[in-house]
C-alpha cells in the first residue's frame, strides 16, 4: 500500500510540474536568477524548452541557460546551450561573444578565435572582440596580428584603455619596457584604483631593473587589494632580484595561502635562483 501511495504522489507531482506553461517556466527562471538560485534557474529554463521546443524565443532562453551553466561550472553543457542557440540565430554577436569567452575559459583558443573572427565580420567595430582576439593572438605569440588588433581598437576608440593595456603587454613581451611603462601609466591616470595595472607596470619596472619604482607599485597594489595573491608573487620576485630568498619564500607562501598554485610558486623560486 505504501508503494502504491508513493507512486500516486510521485505521479501527481510529475503531472503538476508538467502542467506548467512556457511563460510560467520563464517567470520561474527569472525568480531564481534574481535570488541567484542557479540550479533552480537551470531547471526552469530546461522546463520551458521542453514545453515548447520550437518557440522562436528559445535562442534567448538557451543563451541564458548557457550563461547560468557557466556560472555553475558546467562548461560542456554551457557550450552545447550556446551552440544550440546559434543554430537558431547564427548572426547573434552576443551569442558568439559568449561562446568565444567560454572557449577561452576552456583553453580552446583556436575555437575562440573563429568566433571572434565571425563577430568582426558582422561588426568590424566591435571593441571587445578586437581586444580579446588580440589577447589570444598575443598568447599565441602572433605579435604582428595582435598589434594590428590593438591599433585598430585605438583607431576606433582613441580613449580605449584596453587598447593601451594590450599594446603595453605586447611591448613588455618584446622587451620594450619603457614603452610598456608609459602605456600602463596612461591607463593608471584614468583607472587609478585598478590593482592589476600596478602589478603589470610593477613587473615592467622589475624587468627594466628599476626596482624602487616596482616597490612603489607593489605597495600601491597591496593597499588596493591585500588579498590578491599576485601582489605577493610580484613582491617575491623583487626580493629574489635582491637575493632575499627567505623573504621571497615567505611571500610565496602567503600567495599560496590566497590561492596561488604551489607548484608555480616552487617553480618560480627555483627558476629565479638558478638564473642568479
Amino acid at each position: 500500500m505504501k508503494c502504491i501511495l508513493f507512486i500516486v504522489f510521485f505521479m501527481a507531482g510529475f503531472l503538476s510540474v508538467s502542467a506548467q506553461t512556457y511563460n510560467e517556466w520563464i517567470d520561474k527562471s527569472f525568480e531564481c536568477i534574481e535570488s541567484e538560485d542557479w540550479t533552480g534557474a537551470e531547471k526552469a529554463l530546461i522546463g520551458a524548452l521542453r514545453v515548447q521546443p520550437a518557440n522562436p524565443q528559445n535562442a534567448l532562453l538557451l543563451s541564458n541557460l548557457g550563461t547560468i551553466q557557466r556560472k555553475m561550472g558546467k562548461n560542456d553543457e554551457a557550450l552545447k546551450s550556446y551552440t544550440n542557440a546559434l543554430m537558431i540565430t547564427p548572426r547573434s554577436v552576443t551569442l558568439l561573444m559568449n561562446r568565444a569567452a567560454l572557449f577561452s575559459e576552456m583553453e580552446k583558443f583556436d575555437d575562440a578565435l573563429k568566433d571572434y573572427n565571425q563577430v568582426l565580420m558582422l561588426d568590424d567595430k566591435e571593441e571587445d572582440a578586437l581586444y580579446l582576439r588580440g589577447l589570444i593572438r598575443l598568447e599565441k605569440n602572433d605579435t604582428t596580428a595582435c598589434r594590428k588588433d590593438f591599433e585598430q581598437l585605438l583607431k576606433i576608440n582613441p580613449k580605449s584603455s584596453n587598447a593601451r593595456i594590450g599594446l603595453a603587454a605586447l611591448m613588455k613581451l618584446r622587451g620594450y619596457y619603457t614603452e610598456a611603462i608609459d602605456l600602463y601609466t596612461q591607463v593608471i591616470r584614468v583607472n587609478p584604483e585598478q590593482t592589476s595595472l600596478y602589478l603589470n607596470r610593477g613587473e615592467a619596472y622589475l624587468l627594466n631593473r628599476r626596482l624602487n619604482k616596482a616597490d612603489e607599485d607593489v605597495a600601491k597594489a597591496l593597499e588596493l587589494d591585500p588579498k590578491d595573491p599576485l601582489v605577493y608573487v610580484l613582491r617575491a620576485k623583487l626580493k629574489l632580484a635582491r637575493y632575499e630568498k627567505e623573504d621571497a619564500s615567505r611571500d610565496l607562501d602567503r600567495a599560496v595561502s590566497l590561492g596561488f598554485d604551489r607548484k608555480d610558486a616552487d617553480i618560480l623560486l627555483n627558476k629565479e635562483q638558478s638564473e642568479k
